[in-house]
């Protein structure tokens, strides 16, 4: 077994700048560190040292987390801790999985058709709305929207009161501080303006928990005041204020992140519009049981999903010692999966690189258990899977039964942050035009 030590990595000179190149263009940092020192390779990144690889065997491995092999919490904490703190993802072992059961009542079926109404309406308010616009920059657009849709559906509650438009500035805030370099709350900087802002949340969420357990609405925070798992345990209004507020983080930038890198691929592979059009008129006015028939917007927004995931890398501390490549690696080290890198390795996906929904058709995500993972895996793989394909798919029908898009400029070259959530660094701005 070969020492840790001897694992490759830049040297000290070139080290120290390895957090500002990984905000800067995450998958190039990454990419460029495996094809300098190849398949596994040491970082420095805020401070942290980490281990990092794009295998999907190890992926496999740290997903599985046989004998709590990794931690999680551990992994996000210095992302989330003081802004996200206590959600599923800063949790382990036996911990996670009481919460997760309790978690999973606000996904059965019951709740997954309340919220397909609510999403149902929305997508057609979206679609309505974006025909009568001229030119729209659509992150911006889409990512307000989606927020809105979360105050409803998780909250109950309305943008367009004062309530709302509280909450929404909240939640910008905290997203922001997720990647501030300094993670000290001073000064008003941005850690501390996302500090500030849980805060905040924390009372207003706390008033509407106790309103909900007295009168209980058709929203998640109603389903979270009432869920028990099967040893009849349930949520403190404190613990569903911290699920709440991850959840709503969780759901509704990831969703802004895939529908705009969607919109990226479809107006570049402009050929799956007239596809996707003839899909949507099948189904004018869909209803739940016809969402798995949904294919050809299915595996659009899965191949977008691949080439484009909305989280590029997620971090893992090991709790115990194992071994990668032959190296000995000690307990304590920070590890982490490379999606991204998953998502292109040519050893599972033909011309990896090439935007080709019909992959999924041949099952190519199928090559290895943990080559196709937009959504994680193993006991921490996000809970909302299911709602957010739910809401991809209904708004992708509702805005291609009656629209097409294009971009506003086709020359000009979209810049991308891919940290904490991929998205364009500038405008994207798009034209949508009722079909001919």
């Amino acid at each position: 077994m070969k020492a840790y030590h001897d694992i490759p990595k830049d040297p000290w000179f070139q080290s120290w700048k390895h957090s500002l190149q990984f905000v800067s263009n995450t998958t190039d940092f990454f990419d460029n560190q495996l094809l300098k020192h190849g398949q596994i390779f040491r970082c420095q990144l805020f401070g942290y040292e980490y281990v990092r690889t794009k295998d999907a065997d190890i992926t496999a491995k740290l997903y599985k987390n046989s004998q709590d092999l990794v931690s999680t919490a551990n992994g996000w904490a210095p992302v989330f801790e003081g802004v996200f703190p206590n959600g599923l993802l800063l949790k382990d072992g036996k911990h996670h999985l009481v919460h997760r059961r309790i978690m999973q009542q606000a996904f059965n079926k019951k709740a997954m058709l309340v919220y397909f109404d609510c999403i149902k309406k929305w997508a057609d308010d979206v679609a309505d709305d974006l025909k009568s616009k001229q030119n729209v920059d659509f992150f911006k657009y889409i990512k307000d929207k989606t927020l809105d849709l979360s105050l409803t559906m998780f909250l109950g509650i309305s943008s367009k009161d004062e309530l709302g438009q509280g909450v929404a500035k909240s939640f910008v805030a905290m997203v922001a501080s997720t990647v501030a370099i300094v993670r000290k709350p001073m000064f008003n900087n941005c850690y501390h303006r996302g500090i500030k802002a849980r805060a905040h949340l924390m009372g207003v969420f706390l008033e509407l928990v106790k309103q909900r357990r007295n009168n209980p609405g058709d929203d998640l925070i109603s389903f979270l005041c009432t869920a028990t798992d099967e040893e009849n345990q349930a949520y403190s209004d404190e613990q569903i204020v911290d699920h709440i507020i991850f959840t709503m983080m969780a759901a509704h930038d990831t969703t802004a992140s895939s529908l705009s890198s969607f919109m990226v691929q479809i107006t570049e592979h402009s050929q799956w519009q007239q596809t996707l059009h003839q899909e949507a008129l099948q189904f004018r006015d869909p209803n739940y049981e016809q969402l798995n028939a949904m294919s050809v917007a299915e595996h659009v927004y899965k191949e977008t999903l691949r080439v484009m995931p909305p989280i590029v890398t997620v971090p893992r501390v090991l709790n115990t010692p194992t071994d990668m490549f032959g190296f000995s690696i000690p307990a304590g080290t920070r590890t982490g999966v490379y999606i991204y890198g998953a998502h292109h390795d040519p050893k599972y996906w033909t011309n990896p690189h090439i935007f080709d929904p019909k992959r999924f058709e041949r099952g190519e995500d199928k090559n290895h258990a943990f080559c196709y993972i937009p959504f994680g895996g193993g006991v921490h793989k996000c809970i909302g899977m299911h709602l957010g394909l739910m809401e991809a798919k209904l708004v992708i029908q509702a805005i291609f039964s009656k629209l097409e898009v294009e971009r506003v400029d086709p020359q000009a070259q979209i810049k991308y942050a891919k940290v904490p959530i991929w998205h364009p660094k500038g405008k994207f701005e798009l034209r949508f035009k009722s079909v001919s």
